[in-house]
């Protein structure tokens, strides 16, 4: 098993046009969410859900991890604002 094993290669859509990550396979949904955020500019007082893009009307639950889901590289998620806190 070698290091690239042990990361998937998420390909994350928003808003604000898409991007390639890369996630360690135990990191939680939520943290990822967090570094989308960050990485796009969004306001982190937002609140935002991950989808994968083959099924659009169901959230990824924050406290799960990605390899919970069996992703795999490549991947298709959307970023999506689910309105503010405001």
């Amino acid at each position: 098993m070698n290091a690239s094993d042990k990361n998937l290669d998420l390909n994350i859509k928003t808003t604000r046009g898409s991007k390639q990550f890369s996630f360690p396979k135990q990191t939680k949904v939520e943290e990822v969410i967090r570094q989308v955020v960050s990485a796009f500019g969004f306001a982190s007082g937002d609140s935002f859900q991950l989808v994968l893009a083959s099924n659009p009307q169901e959230a990824l639950q924050p406290e799960r991890t990605l390899v919970s889901y069996h992703l795999t590289d490549g991947t298709n998620l959307i970023l999506t604002a689910i309105g503010s806190g405001v």
